[in-house]
């Protein structure tokens, strides 16, 4: 069983590391789980995604997806699929991230 206390001292390490806790300062807009549309060139139907975390300062966007399983490839381009489509909604600097919450990764993304 796991007590409240360790939870909350998961949570303190967690949002400790600078990256991290400068995600949580309060400077950044955001939009938890806000969905992004995107036009399938292919079949002209709509997509939606929908990212765990979207901050935005100025012109700037630091996406971030949270998992909570084995890292996997497939977890960076999603990561890639939706810094992409900020991308092409106009914003030029994007920031990508995956976060592992149960080893307290954070994984930097780049567009290839």
């Amino acid at each position: 069983n796991i007590s409240f206390e360790k939870i909350s001292s998961m949570l303190r390490k967690r949002l400790a590391s600078p990256r991290v806790a400068d995600w949580y300062s309060g400077k950044w807009e955001v939009f938890n789980e806000c969905t992004i549309l995107s036009l399938d060139s292919s079949t002209g139907l709509v997509i939606e995604k929908r990212p765990d975390r979207v901050m935005k300062q100025g012109d700037h966007l630091i996406v971030v997806d949270f998992k909570f399983a084995r890292p996997t490839i497939h977890h960076e381009q999603q990561v890639q699929r939706y810094m992409h489509n900020l991308r092409e909604m106009g914003y030029s600097s994007v920031e990508g991230y995956v976060w592992y919450g149960y080893d307290n990764r954070v994984v930097p993304v780049s567009l290839q």
